[in-house]
């Protein structure tokens, strides 16, 4: 077999078809804009068909209506902790209270994004607009749903239906969809952390920070003893990533664009709460929370005790994301272009002023 995929937008990066394959044939391996592929080593693959059938661009999602709700927790810490109304945290804590764990992105010592297993989830809370490095935690969920133990598991949807389709129905495993548009790439990342860092030590970084109850649109981040704070408006890095110039090519063909899906819940940003529940829009954020199962919805009257948690209709709730998929400019085909040519962090002032205006 020569390839998992037909074309790079028909592959998320998830490595489901790495880690089923019987013979070890298949590695996870970067390409020139860093974003990870599956290539099978032809001296090794049987050609058992293995990697396609576990496949989830291969996959149906089935598609399954929801209940509507605007949530924002009380705990006016845990709303500045997190991006929009705290939802995934109370979901969280729910889980964890049972005797759960959950399995989250996070940025690791070098701010690089991953997903790690853990019982404490502050490092999983807001937004990390990148690709994250799933490594092996499917196999370490699996290895605890086997045990009985509840799993939350919190990913872009490509991802949530790959974990799906690697463990298949497991009433332990509730999986919590983010509302996405698409990831940065890996690549464009670690060269944009080298230029804002310099020669000194990048200590924090936010792509969603509340300070100025702007819904959360500024990014902050901290090099040595100096913050940066400045708006998404202001931020280039921020607007290549909002004109959809550095995603993974499969964001340009996503098929999870729905609020219909099979998952437990589907989480984000509540986009546009202004005109039906003005109440709630004072630039802290609120959290739009579809739930699609009974777990969820059993969790989510738990969640009532400790929030805000108003029921709405699906016209009220529909965002852009959860319609449509971002379009592909040829802007993007360039800007990886420029990058490819020099990866020492010259180009990327060029790289921000070119395509960040």
């Amino acid at each position: 077999m020569e390839k998992v995929y037909d074309t790079k937008k028909h592959c998320n990066g998830c490595g489901v078809c790495a880690k089923i394959c019987p013979v070890n044939a298949i590695k996870m391996l970067e390409d020139s804009e860093g974003f990870k592929y599956p290539q099978i080593d032809p001296e090794l693959c049987t050609d058992c068909g293995l990697c396609q059938t576990k496949c989830s661009a291969k996959s149906e999602l089935k598609k399954v209506e929801g209940n509507f709700y605007a949530v924002r927790c009380n705990d006016e810490e845990l709303l500045r902790k997190s991006t929009s109304g705290g939802a995934f945290s109370l979901i969280a804590e729910e889980v964890i209270n049972e005797g759960g764990i959950v399995c989250g992105a996070v940025f690791d010592e070098n701010f690089k994004v991953k997903h790690i297993l853990s019982e404490d989830i502050s490092k999983m809370r807001k937004s990390k607009y990148v690709q994250s490095d799933l490594d092996d935690c499917f196999d370490k969920i699996k290895v605890e749903l086997e045990s009985g133990r509840k799993v939350l598991f919190s990913g872009t949807p490509c991802q949530c239906h790959s974990l799906k389709v690697f463990i298949g129905e497991n009433d332990n495993l509730i999986i919590v969809s983010i509302i996405c548009r698409g990831v940065h790439s890996p690549l464009l990342w670690e060269e944009y952390k080298k230029y804002i860092k310099g020669n000194d030590e990048l200590k924090a970084y936010d792509f969603r920070d509340k300070r100025r109850r702007n819904d959360a649109h500024t990014i902050a981040y901290t090099v040595g003893d100096k913050e940066t704070a400045v708006t998404m408006s202001e931020d280039s890095f921020s607007k290549i990533y909002n004109k959809c110039l550095s995603y993974r090519p499969s964001c340009y063909d996503c098929k999870y664009c729905s609020a219909d899906n099979d998952f437990d819940f589907t989480i984000g940003d509540f986009w546009g709460i202004e005109k039906f529940m003005p109440d709630l829009y004072d630039g802290k954020g609120t959290s739009l929370v579809i739930t699609h199962s009974e777990n969820a919805e059993k969790i989510i009257q738990h969640v009532k005790e400790k929030a805000t948690v108003i029921e709405c209709t699906k016209e009220q709730a529909e965002q852009t994301a959860l319609k449509e998929c971002a379009k592909e400019s040829i802007l993007r085909k360039l800007l990886f272009k420029d990058l490819g040519e020099s990866q020492d962090g010259n180009k990327i002032p060029l790289i921000l002023k070119k395509y960040g205006q």
